[in-house]
């Protein structure tokens, strides 16, 4: 194989650009960009695929033309191999380098002048992946790049007359970034004259960058000129294409029209390599080499060129380790064992949780359960005085919304200063009279401003939308299944010396809070797109300031899927942990990215650029591991007296479950979770099943897992039954196949349906959408679809019994015979909010009834007969009023607000 490099070598005569080297080269910038997220906003199962898609064709386009050798497709193949692994990960840094892995390994097995112009491409995919890296974990250099990609919008939208706010995103600096790698590298490896070639090249990408963005300042308008589709009857077939093609242009605007730039600027490099003259390259056979080689062996070669030689070739690997480590590496916290969280009790809020016989939901009741799960001490306090203060590791401040005193903010202040951690978390802002947000007043002597506006989401709780650093509070969470619990909040306004922790790269800001309130809301012109900070941190004295722009990750609703993001968060500002983004780390691993680029730009070599993606691939993995871990939340229910039951549950999320990770949509979950609450428990989605989560919890439950439990975590949840706790299955007969050998382990099974060709087994017969008793009253509830579920325990508890022509089949079961108690119910969705709704409030009497008999030392409860119920409605009318009157006294002596 050839070795790929940019040196210039004896004349050749075949100077023009291979074919196959330009499609390669283009297809290797289409994957680095899609990779990126440069190319709009895309699913990242979709994502992948078209990265795949151009990687094919790159692949495709260099297989040798003949067998080839081993070491060729040893070299293609093992890229390739790396490549898959790379682009498993929802990491932009990770999918760029594994198109330049891929390129690198082209330019390595392809010879003379397609090796030089496919190394350059592996060069600008590496040089992306550089960029990605110091714009997600670098904050001054994500703040340098999105105040270009303003500066940038503002240019265009001037020169249009169509106003343009945009920030690095949409601003399209990555395709500004490769094209300059290209450019530079074209006029290098080109035969002169330049002069000319050199400006209308570059007027011609500067052209189609302003075209991009003309479009982009005008896809409002292109929005409403669209017809308005609407689906056609299903009699009528002949406009479906038009349909489905319409409302796809009104999807893609303006979310997609980056693809535009895409199409530009690949037309505009192929144009460059295809017209010009390439310098030519020399090809050695192995004879030549080997004489070469001999003749270099002999020669004396200085130290200094020795030396040089030594720093070319370890540099590159060297520095990205170290690069990595400096803005990657964070080492927090989330145990809050002897620190005290005291909380500002007023604001635009209530300290409720879910109770019994209330309809209050509440709003941040479950956040002092929370800290005291994590060891840590929660106090709220009335006026911010300074016995408070003097006692507080972290002040929280929700959503204030009444003026301030000087006094108290001076207090607020010079508790930051003295050392101390603030946790500021807003909502849209509201000014209706009775209140106002006040959260601006605390942050003025920082250089973060909650906007007076709506951070709107495209893709609905900003899932696969976020940009996510390198921090303590966020290292080892994705932005998959909303783990960091943002919704419909404020973005923010941010300066250097403050810093994102979170930005919403697919969303725009709605100006006001109409759109909270009322949930509609268009993207107009001139309102910011793409690249919203949610939540920042700037240093203040000795201590730390965090604003999250919206409080939902604090809810009692939303904190059974953010606790790992805010159990993070607490321990960073509680513990004062050292984090990536301090400006001594940032500097120096600034300056190591840059004489990173500078060793691979200086001296281009195909296996060096291989090697030191491999490299930095493999440190990058490592360091986001070792952070994880080292933050990972671990909340701890069991109780100081032995007495009291442990109130840790945990809902397995980690199995494909048959629950959207949306928790209010139909086949979500929130139902479930708000009975928990109300029967005491601190109910959490569980991010894995390890023995140390289990071993803190009291309950868990599992909803018909699609993924098969592992060996290790079956034994993990006999453990966890063994010492006590209660494990509560719900799943029907077409989803049992995967939790089968586990409910085996505790003598249950639940038989699958449907019995495939060749099977023996007896296929169930569904019992369907029936409604049952339980208790010794006649209350009812109903099953969503209900199957039999057969236990061989001799000591079981059949819950619910329904009997038909087959004898008596148990839909709810239970036994107690492995140390705890074990339960099955024989419906998918059983606990689906879609139940929940169909049953009209019977499904909440219902698993207080059944809660009471699984949860150890609780007194089993059953519910009043309906004739009960109505005798308590026909009460005379004076005790009525006399609990009217009571509930108005206890109302009023409240100094809480309702939250919306």
């Amino acid at each position: 194989m050839a070795s790929a490099t940019l040196s210039n070598n004896v004349p050749n005569p075949r100077t023009a650009a291979p074919v196959d080297a330009l499609v390669i080269v283009a297809a290797g910038a289409v994957a680095a960009w899609l990779a990126a997220g440069s190319t709009g906003l895309l699913g990242h199962g979709l994502q992948h695929a078209l990265t795949w898609l151009a990687l094919a064709v790159a692949l495709i386009a260099a297989c040798p033309k003949n067998r080839g050798t081993f070491g060729v497709w040893a070299t293609l193949s093992g890229a390739t191999l790396l490549a898959v692994l790379l682009t498993s990960s929802t990491v932009p840094t990770l999918n760029v380098l594994a198109v330049a892995v891929v390129l690198a390994a082209i330019a390595v097995v392809q010879r003379g002048l397609s090796s030089r112009i496919v190394l350059l491409g592996a060069l600008a995919a590496v040089v992306l992946a550089l960029y990605r890296l110091a714009c997600d974990d670098i904050p001054m250099v994500w703040l340098a790049a999105d105040f270009k990609g303003y500066v940038f919008g503002r240019l265009v939208g001037g020169l249009v007359g169509r106003p343009l706010s945009v920030g690095a995103t949409f601003g399209g600096l990555d395709f500004l970034l490769v094209m300059t790698v290209f450019y530079v590298g074209w006029l290098i490896c080109t035969e002169p004259p330049r002069g000319a070639r050199a400006i209308w090249a570059a007027v011609a990408i500067l052209a189609c960058h302003v075209v991009y963005l003309t479009v982009l300042a005008y896809s409002e308008t292109l929005l409403a000129a669209l017809p308005d589709m609407v689906l056609p009857p299903e009699s009528d077939t002949s406009n479906v294409g038009v349909w489905t093609v319409g409302n796809g242009l009104r999807m893609m605007l303006p979310w997609n029209v980056p693809l535009l730039a895409v199409a530009l600027q690949v037309a505009v490099l192929v144009t460059m390599f295809h017209s010009a003259t390439w310098k030519p390259v020399i090809e050695l056979d192995e004879k030549q080499l080997k004489k070469l080689q001999e003749e270099k062996e002999k020669e004396e070669v200085p130290g200094a060129v020795l030396l040089a030689d030594l720093v070319f070739r370890l540099g590159p690997p060297t520095l990205a380790v170290v690069a990595v480590v400096l803005v990657g590496l964070s080492l927090g916290r989330s145990d809050l064992t002897g620190k005290t969280v005291v909380a500002y009790e007023k604001g635009y809020l209530n300290w409720q949780k879910p109770q019994y016989d209330s309809s209050i939901d509440g709003s941040y009741g479950l956040l002092p359960m929370f800290v005291e799960a994590l060891g840590g001490k929660f106090q709220r306090s009335k006026d911010l005085s300074e016995k408070d203060l003097a006692a507080a590791d972290v002040l929280v401040l929700i959503h204030p919304d009444e003026p301030w005193s000087e006094a108290t903010l001076q207090r607020i202040w010079d508790y930051v200063r003295r050392g101390g951690s603030l946790l500021l978390a807003a909502d849209p802002m509201v000014s209706d009279g009775r209140s106002r947000s006040s959260f601006n007043d605390v942050l003025q002597p920082t250089s973060i401003r909650v906007r007076r506006d709506t951070a709107v989401t495209r893709t609905g709780s900003w899932e696969q939308s976020y940009q996510v650093p390198a921090h303590p509070a966020t290292v080892g969470l994705d932005d998959m299944k909303n783990r960091f619990g943002i919704e419909l909040g404020s973005s923010l306004r941010v300066r250097w010396p403050a810093k994102p922790l979170l930005v919403g790269r697919w969303g725009w800001s709605d100006p006001g809070s109409d759109a909270a309130l009322t949930g509609a809301s268009s993207y107009n012109a001139g309102e910011p797109l793409g690249d919203l900070p949610l939540a920042a941190e700037q240093s203040f004295g000795r201590g730390r300031v965090l604003v999250l722009g919206n409080a939902s990750p604090l809810r009692n609703e939303m904190l059974a899927n953010s606790y790992p993001f805010v159990g993070r968060l607490l321990g960073h500002l509680a513990n004062s942990s050292s984090d990536p983004q301090a400006v001594w780390r940032e500097l120096l691993g600034l300056l190591a990215l840059l004489g990173l680029i500078a060793l691979l730009v200086i001296r281009p070599n195909g296996w060096q650029i291989l090697l030191t993606s491999a490299v930095l691939s493999l440190t990058l993995v490592c360091v986001a591991s070792v952070g994880a871990h080292a933050s990972r939340v671990l909340p701890d229910g069991r109780p100081h007296d032995i007495v009291d039951p442990n109130k840790l549950a945990y809902v397995d999320a980690t199995h494909l479950e048959a629950f959207s990770s949306d928790l209010w949509t139909p086949h979500g979950v929130a139902g479930l979770l708000k009975s928990l609450m109300r029967h005491g428990y601190l109910p959490l989605l569980a991010t894995d099943l390890s023995l140390e989560r289990l071993q803190r919890a009291g309950l868990l439950i599992s909803i018909a897992p699609a993924r098969e439990f592992t060996g290790p975590q079956r034994a993990a949840i006999a453990s966890f039954v063994g010492a006590g706790g209660t494990f509560l299955a719900i799943v029907g007969a077409e989803e049992s196949r995967p939790i089968g050998p586990l409910l085996a382990d505790f003598d249950f099974a639940v038989p699958h349906s449907p019995v495939p060709p060749g099977d023996v087994a007896e296929e169930p017969s569904p019992l369907g959408a029936k409604y049952s008793g339980f208790g010794e009253g006649d209350q009812q509830y109903r099953f969503y679809a209900a199957w039999p579920i057969q236990c061989n325990s001799g000591n079981v508890k059949p819950w619910s019994v329904w009997t038909d022509e087959r004898g008596e089949r148990p839909v709810i079961a239970s036994h107690s015979d492995h140390g705890g108690t074990v339960v099955v119910i024989g419906d998918t969705h059983f606990a689906s909010n879609e139940n929940y709704d169909m049953n009209q409030g019977a499904m909440v009497t219902f698993w207080r009834w059944l809660l009471s008999r699984v949860t150890p030392g609780q007194e089993p409860w059953s519910p009043p007969s309906t004739a009960d119920a109505a005798s308590k409605k026909s009460a005379p009318a004076q005790n009525d009023d006399a609990s009217k009157k009571a509930a108005k006294a206890d109302a009023s002596k409240s100094p809480e607000k309702s939250d919306p």
